[in-house]
């Protein structure tokens, strides 16, 4: 499975692929660190080569700039893949400033991991 990150979520999507391989998943993290440019390339190339893709972001899941990772790749690599894209990125409200409000907005180590099990048994 293919993990397309930024962000502060990226030691987080880290951390959940480290549990997931010691269970004998394999697991292939991707930090875009830029969405503009976005290098499409090694997004497409990473799901046409593991046939699955969560795109998680602390963006809002719709319109997001998720949305736009998880169109291209459905629509570059549709042939290649296993299982839908899924998108896995803030709940849909404003976030607040505070570290409290940020923890309930925000996806947190145990949604990745959910995540990713949910679409590693698709």
């Amino acid at each position: 499975m293919t993990v397309i990150t930024y962000g502060f979520l990226v030691q987080r999507v880290l951390e959940a692929a480290r549990a997931l391989e010691s269970d004998g998943h394999s697991i292939e993290v991707l930090d875009i660190r830029t969405i503009v440019p976005l290098d499409k390339e090694a997004v497409l190339a990473s799901a046409r080569k593991t046939g699955k893709v969560l795109v998680a972001h602390e963006d809002s899941v719709f319109a997001g700039f998720g949305a736009e990772i998880a169109a291209q790749v459905s629509e570059l690599a549709f042939e290649q893949l296993d299982a839908p894209v899924r998108r896995l990125g803030s709940k849909h409200v404003h976030i607040g400033f505070s570290p409290v409000l940020e923890k309930v907005t925000l996806p947190q180590p145990a949604d990745i991991l959910s995540a990713m099990r949910e679409l590693l048994e698709y």
